[in-house]
């Protein structure tokens, strides 16, 4: 049987690759704003359209180049020193909760193998939902009973039991009693952990973290890329080149200096 060759000018064609090339308009006016406000415009009728499209995609467009421009200036910064210097206090308090965290082995002393720290969890105290990226963690509970959650699901440890988060796992824990527990970090290579605890604690100490949050943003955002933690709720390619960039800038901006007392 022969092929079957349609006429270039069949109307049904024609509407297909004209309703093709409208989507692709579409698509790219919503990536490049003020080509799409001059296409769109020129368009008869659609008033409606218009007006939702000039307001909502100048607000897409103003947080896409935002984006765009924090992560692209971020790439030719230095990259974010995570080292601690050599310390003679090797636990921390955190004053306000009144529990501890002992740095067992560092990563100076392990040339970058591993970080082992022995933590103290409050009464029901812990972190949330969030994973890493370059490293996984190891967690061994000492004392009490310590609730791990991995991935959706969550397993209550008791002491001397072990598990693991490995990279790129969505992870918690949490101390499950009323008494505090006792746990083993061990993070696998070595990672910002120390940087990270020494500074969190630090602020905490001086009331410039609560809640949580800390009173400068870009501490933060240091905090954040220091132990390379990312969110729940949020995708991955959205939030780990911001919070890469937002540290590094926080850096380049010498936000890191307040912070060197409790680290160097």
């Amino acid at each position: 049987m022969k092929n079957l060759i349609i006429p270039a000018g069949n109307g049904v064609q024609k509407t297909q690759i004209s309703i093709n090339t409208e989507k692709w308009w579409f698509l790219l006016s919503l990536l490049f704003y003020p080509v799409g406000i001059v296409k769109i415009w020129r368009v008869k009728g659609w008033l409606a359209v218009k007006l939702f499209y000039t307001i909502f995609g100048f607000v897409f467009f103003l947080v896409l180049s935002g984006y765009l421009g924090i992560v692209l200036f971020a790439s030719f910064l230095p990259a974010l020193d995570r080292s601690v210097g050599i310390r003679a206090d090797k636990t921390v308090y955190n004053t306000e909760g009144n529990y501890s965290a002992t740095f067992l082995m560092s990563g100076n002393e392990t040339n970058g193998a591993y970080e082992l720290v022995h933590v103290e969890l409050e009464p029901h105290g812990g972190n949330d939902w969030h994973y890493h990226k370059s490293f996984r963690e190891e967690f061994k509970v000492i004392e009490g009973q310590v609730k791990i959650g991995r991935n959706g699901q969550e397993t209550l440890l008791n002491k001397g039991e072990v598990t693991v988060a490995n990279h790129e796992d969505m992870h918690f824990f949490k101390n499950a009693t009323d008494q505090k527990a006792e746990l083993l970090v061990k993070t696998v290579p070595a990672s910002g952990l120390e940087k990270t605890i020494r500074v969190a604690y630090g602020l905490i100490n001086d009331g410039l973290l609560k809640n949580d949050m800390t009173e400068n943003p870009w501490h933060m955002a240091l905090l954040l890329g220091y132990s390379e933690t990312y969110l729940e709720g949020l995708p991955g390619w959205f939030q780990e080149p911001l919070i890469n960039a937002l540290a590094k800038i926080a850096q380049w901006r010498g936000e890191d200096r307040e912070l060197y007392k409790y680290f160097r």
